[in-house]
């Protein structure tokens, strides 16, 4: 049974989060925000392209993916931190051009989904590659965040890396929301 609830059990709408260009360490006139939602059991993330124009990017679970954060709110319990499942995988982590992708203007990509289930010792639940276990009941405020740090891909015809100089590279985290673990 899933017992993660977001705030008042009901439907929480993702509110803009923020995004910081890497070049500049502007927070205004960036492409992208991640709206963190909530629905009953549920914490999903989507990236939105809030420009007006295409934008390039690498959005993978391996390469350069999304995090979740869970900090107690109270301060009482220890935040959780998840483990990296990556630490022991056999994963090839050569970012191939055709792994990137274009997002056109007001265009959305989920992200990411965590669904938090009772456990032994707990409540447990796999955000893409991030495991959390043991994660005592309580309220924590989740957040997730983005880095987008690649601009560089190989292309598999030259075996050659090449630049994408269209590639946004910088941070983006999303709006933060109370979870109840009962």
């Amino acid at each position: 049974m899933s017992l993660l609830c977001g705030l008042a059990c009901s439907v929480t709408q993702g509110q803009p989060g923020d995004s910081i260009e890497w070049r500049t360490g502007s927070t205004t006139g960036n492409p992208f925000e991640i709206r963190l939602v909530s629905s009953g059991s549920e914490l999903k993330a989507v990236l939105a392209n809030r420009s007006s124009s295409e934008q390039v990017l690498l959005y993978h679970e391996y390469l350069q993916t999304s995090s979740i954060e869970l900090v107690s709110s109270t301060g009482q319990q220890p935040n959780p931190k998840p483990y990296d499942s990556r630490l022991i995988m056999k994963v090839d982590s050569k970012p191939y051009c055709r792994l990137f992708q274009k997002l056109g203007p007001g265009k959305k990509l989920e992200i990411g989904t965590l669904s938090l289930r009772k456990s032994r010792d707990g409540y447990a639940g796999q955000w893409g590659p991030y495991n959390f276990d043991e994660v005592a009941a309580g309220d924590y405020h989740a957040r997730v965040i983005w880095h987008s740090e690649r601009s560089q891909c190989l292309d598999e015809s030259t075996q050659q890396m090449r630049k994408l100089t269209s590639a946004w590279k910088g941070m983006v985290r999303s709006n933060q929301i109370t979870v109840h673990l009962p």
